[in-house]
């Protein structure tokens, strides 16, 4: 009979040997059931803001006429980057181009291409932390930073807020690893930059010192908030090194920002950095709008990383700034800005998170090695770890299993899957938001119809019968509907009855449910609506032409 003592040694000594290989396999494996469950989308901005445009453009029609072209005679871009966006229609080519047409199979390729992407996150902060203190810290870095309860979920969504931290990540890897930073004296106090203590500073600064600014300045075209990180990755530059390699730094990281925003000058007229004035301007009229507490963004303390972790990695964080400065004012002033602005949201600042667990690791680490009380605390410690990941690992299930949206993103495939939707319409029984149905998961890319409880659908709907004008989307003309969707159960058979005086082919399909997430959402605020979607069908409506076909 195995010795499964023996066994489990012979595992252990493999992990000490192999540690980050090993933190890299259970990363993926967190992530790839998020692949196959966390589906859906989190908030608006993971989906509409990015999966719409991109899958609209991959197939020739343009969403909300986001890009110059028939119809569209709105003279500016969109207030937000193309950078990413075009990344992900690029993905999207691709789906079409080997014969992957379904659009929740696509879903499930784009999960996990982020995942794999973001195993860069681990694999970075697990070398950072390596090279800033030792293999014992980069291991408590590394499982951090592949478990911590929400990034499995947030790895695999399409969020600019991590898409853009690996190229952040990677920059400053090249920074520590290359650039020798020196050490100077202000009011007293010797203060370092991220300085070399293992010798490993590259003999060839100025190429590295070239693909951090590079990718840096990749980042902020993905997220234009990551603008002001690089900039104080600059000042840190000009302060410990040298004005010639700031300069170089600035003058690079500006240049690959300018490339990613090069729709600009192609699409656009050719003026520069039109969607950066547009985001300028929308944030000064909209700063209000999400009027957060500064306390919000204790989130990092209460949501992103769970007490007492929470409170010890900050602690670790803020102590470690006269050595580690050349990380932890980009990363400071980059939260400190989200503190003051108006409109705050806890995502926002998901790009520093990694950099507190990295610099927090170490910094605590120190922290409890030169204090006494800490030191006759011990126990405290470790029963405060095992606390930390009981609850971790439960939250972070949960995340991994959150299907989000779901009788939304189910309606829409429902619909993909008839194979004979021309168009749709739905009532909605709340009042609040407005009609965002996720119409990439249906394949129709023609203006749907909605209306809200009491309101009289059929006057302009009637009207829209083989009306050809194209619609304010510049997708396809706005079709007829044959497919009814009604919001939750509320006087439902009246409504489908009025609708049936007009269409007596009206016949039941089928009812989608709300996932529990959402119902969760909503015993916790009624005003997170609970959308349970029945569909209807039109049996006898009158066919359209061939070319006016939606594609699926």
């Amino acid at each position: 009979m195995p010795d499964k003592s023996s066994a489990t040694l012979r595992i252990w000594s493999s992990f000490q040997e192999r540690p980050l290989t090993y933190i890299l396999l259970l990363a993926l494996t967190v992530r790839l059931i998020a692949v196959f469950f966390a589906r859906g989308y989190m908030m608006h901005d993971d989906h509409f803001l990015t999966i719409e445009p991109s899958g609209s453009w991959a197939v020739g029609k343009n969403f909300n006429q986001w890009l110059p072209g028939i119809g569209n005679n709105n003279p500016h871009p969109e207030p937000i980057s193309f950078f990413y966006l075009g990344g992900l229609f690029l993905l999207f080519k691709l789906f079409h181009f080997i014969g992957i047409e379904n659009p929740d199979t696509q879903m499930y390729l784009m999960r996990f291409t982020h995942a794999l992407y973001s195993l860069l996150i681990v694999y970075y902060g697990f070398k950072i932390t390596e090279l800033l203190s030792d293999k014992k810290r980069a291991i408590q870095a590394g499982l951090l930073l592949a478990l911590i309860a929400i990034l499995p979920n947030f790895s695999v969504r399409n969020l600019v807020e991590m898409v853009c931290i690996p190229p952040i990540l990677i920059g400053f890897y090249v920074l520590v690893k290359n650039i020798p930073f020196k050490n100077i004296k202000i009011g007293g106090m010797q203060i370092g930059a991220a300085s070399q203590t293992n010798g490993s500073a590259s003999s060839k600064p100025l190429l590295y010192l070239l693909l951090a600014a590079l990718l840096m300045g990749l980042a902020v075209g993905v997220r234009y908030q990551t603008g002001l990180l690089v900039a104080l990755v600059g000042l840190v530059i000009l302060i410990f090194h040298s004005f010639r390699y700031a300069f170089i730094f600035g003058v690079t990281s500006f240049a690959a920002f300018f490339l990613t925003q090069a729709d600009d000058i192609l699409l656009w007229g050719g003026e520069p950095f039109q969607h950066l004035k547009g985001y300028f301007e929308y944030n000064k009229k909209n700063a209000s709008n999400y009027p957060g507490s500064p306390l919000a963004y204790l989130s990092f303390i209460s949501g992103f990383i769970l007490p007492p972790v929470s409170l010890f990695l900050v602690a670790g964080f803020l102590r470690s700034w006269k050595k580690q400065l050349l990380i932890v004012l980009p990363i400071f002033g980059f939260v400190l800005f989200h503190i003051f602005y108006p409109n705050r949201q806890e995502r926002f600042i998901l790009p520093a998170l990694s950099f507190v667990v990295i610099i927090g690791v170490i910094g605590w680490n120190e922290l409890i090695q030169s204090s006494t009380f800490w030191l006759k605390r011990t126990k405290l410690i470790r029963g405060s770890w095992i606390f930390f990941w009981t609850l971790n690992i439960l939250a972070m299930l949960i995340f991994c299993f959150t299907y989000a949206k779901k009788s939304r993103v189910e309606a829409m495939n429902f619909l993909y899957a008839q194979g004979d939707c021309r168009n749709f319409a739905l009532e909605f029984t709340h009042s609040e938001g407005g009609a965002m149905m996720p119409q990439f998961y249906s394949g129709i890319w023609t203006s749907y119809f909605y209306w809200k409880k009491g309101d009289d659908p059929m006057s302009y709907i009637l009207n829209m019968r083989h009306d050809e004008e194209v619609s304010k989307n510049d997708m396809m003309p706005r079709l007829e509907p044959n497919y009814y969707l009604f919001y939750d159960d509320l006087d439902l058979e009246k409504r489908v009855q009025h609708i049936r005086k007009h269409y007596p082919g009206l016949t039941y399909q089928t009812t989608i449910e709300s996932g529990w997430f959402d119902v969760l959402l909503h015993s916790l605020n009624p005003k997170n609506s609970l959308e349970k979607i029945h569909i209807y069908k039109i049996q006898d409506l009158i066919p359209v032409s061939e070319e006016n076909q939606p594609i699926n």
